[in-house]
């Protein structure tokens, strides 16, 4: 091969992306960091549904873009992910739309802060069934068809504070735990059909300043202080870690969970 043919086929992979083709279905995709995951894998020429309760914000992810990339590369199915009848419409519509779901990422989560002693049995059930039960509801669903074709990726986001513990959130970090121990036992469950499962534990993504308030800005020099990598965390430090759990990059990586905070912890 010349050295022209082979700069040629570099070119021509850049171009693709490492997510050449693959179906991924982003919850929780239609805003904030949902949004921002979604409109990089289409960077990475994915094909991407933005799955949301809000229907309005899936459809504006989507309509912004199909309207960057010449072909279709994003439907919104509006979704439920704390119902099973919701999430299943969702990967039927994934299927009818492109064929197949290659990766699933379960992005979506809410995570309040409340004193133990005002947590209610309401606010406690609302947070795991958020954050840990569409995690089941959604691997549930994906499932025979990621079987029936011998492939298939599950992207879950736990968080860092599972191995730090704070203040105010327990619902929302016993939560995340859950979701570190459903990883490590799905992986090795369903790893015999070419399914891998993994999950990455994130530290805080920083906004822009002018939305902190000096209490927050403190804090947040605080934790740098303590990171190997002395600075805020952004959402692009982030999609590194998606696209490579999502692309074959991760073929033999399974039922790992990956620490993203800078070095903040030792996991």
């Amino acid at each position: 091969m010349s050295a022209a043919n082979t700069e040629a086929d570099t070119e021509e992979q850049a171009r693709r992306g490492r997510l050449d083709g693959k179906v991924v279905i982003v919850t929780g995709g239609g805003s904030g960091l949902g949004r921002y995951y979604c409109e990089a894998l289409a960077g990475e020429n994915a094909r991407v549904v933005v799955a949301d309760l809000g229907g309005e914000a899936a459809v504006e992810t989507a309509a912004a873009i199909n309207a960057k990339y010449p072909e279709q590369r994003a439907v919104a199915i509006p979704t439920d992910v704390t119902d099973q009848t919701s999430v299943e419409a969702m990967v039927s519509g994934a299927v009818e739309a492109f064929g197949t779901v290659d990766v699933l990422f379960n992005n979506v989560g809410t995570y309040p802060h409340k004193d133990f002693e005002e947590i209610t049995y309401d606010d406690w059930r609302n947070v795991v069934t958020v954050n840990l039960d569409s995690v089941f509801l959604c691997s549930k669903a994906v499932l025979p068809v990621m079987k029936a074709k011998g492939a298939g990726k599950i992207i879950n986001v736990a968080t860092n504070l599972v191995w730090i513990g704070l203040p105010s959130m327990v619902h929302y970090i016993s939560a995340k735990a859950g979701i570190i121990g459903f990883t490590r036992s799905l992986a090795r469950e369903i790893g015999g059909y070419g399914i891998t499962v993994n999950a990455f534990a994130p530290g805080a993504v920083m906004p822009p300043v002018q939305y902190l308030d000096l209490e927050s800005l403190e804090r947040a020099a605080s934790i740098i202080d303590h990171q190997a990598i002395k600075r805020s965390m952004e959402a692009t430090d982030l999609i590194g870690m998606v696209v490579f759990l999502a692309s074959t990059d991760s073929d033999f990586v399974s039922g790992q969970i990956f620490t993203v905070d800078g070095g903040l912890t030792n996991h």
